[in-house]
């Protein structure tokens, strides 16, 4: 049997197993926390992960688009579905402004990478797939690690504040005041290198990154007001995105 035959086979049914995979994940999350913010999230990795399209000549791109897209997909639904509480989404005034300048933007960058990966027919060499799945798989555990620190009373995808809530201090949290927004741009940069191309790689960047700072300019001007005098210390010692060198 041809060999190069196995392989475009194997790469097709490597991308249907990752839909099925995500779909029936999706289903499931659905049943246990249906509510707008999970939908939402799920719809954002299902779109790219839709099996149409495949051609041999883009088959190892397109497998790679495949893979982050129901990995980093399954991670954020069981995230969403352990932390998401339906009251948090009240569609209010605030609520539509972190949709459109928060979530828009990234998701435009998740899909919007994920197309151009799957678009491309440039060869995938050894050393550039062994590069883009060390930034994917670093960035995703920083984003689980970071997620379980902060605790599922805590993380939120709307700016609430629950009862009871303290400002997290600790462990990544005392680096870095925003772990997981850095872990996902880690992993939107391993999206951006899949794509083999620099103004699409740079654009879906710019553009995940305009929709982190949008949030991050709200969130702390929320942190401030709900905690005062502790959380302007507690910027001062900190880096937003990365750990300062002194501290």
């Amino acid at each position: 049997m041809d060999q190069t035959w196995l392989i475009e086979h194997w790469a097709f049914w490597w991308i249907m197993a990752n839909f099925l995979i995500y779909l029936a994940v999706f289903v499931v999350a659905l049943r246990i926390n249906y509510n707008f913010n999970i939908i939402m999230v799920g719809m954002i990795y299902l779109l790219p992960l839709i099996p149409m399209g495949w051609e041999p000549a883009i088959g190892p791109r397109f497998v790679v688009q495949s893979i982050h897209n129901m990995v980093f997909g399954v991670i954020e639904l069981v995230i969403f579905v352990i932390t998401v509480k339906p009251a948090d989404t009240t569609f209010d005034k605030a609520h539509v402004k972190q949709l459109l300048g928060h979530t828009l933007p990234i998701a435009a960058a998740l899909i919007g990478l994920s197309y151009v990966s799957r678009m491309s027919d440039v060869p995938l060499g050894q050393w550039e797939l062994t590069l883009i799945m060390a930034v994917f798989i670093s960035g995703s555990i920083l984003r689980v690690l970071a997620v379980y620190q902060l605790g599922s009373q805590a993380f939120k995808f709307d700016i609430v504040f629950r009862e009871q809530q303290t400002l997290r201090k600790e462990k990544l949290y005392g680096w870095i005041r925003h772990p997981s927004y850095t872990a996902m741009m880690v992993v939107i940069l391993a999206y951006a290198l899949t794509t083999h191309h620099w103004w699409a790689g740079g654009l879906g960047l710019a553009s995940a990154w305009f929709g982190f700072q949008y949030r991050i300019h709200h969130e702390e001007k929320a942190l401030l007001e709900q905690f005062g005098d502790e959380y302007v210390e507690y910027r001062n010692k900190t880096g937003m995105w990365f750990p300062k060198m002194m501290r």
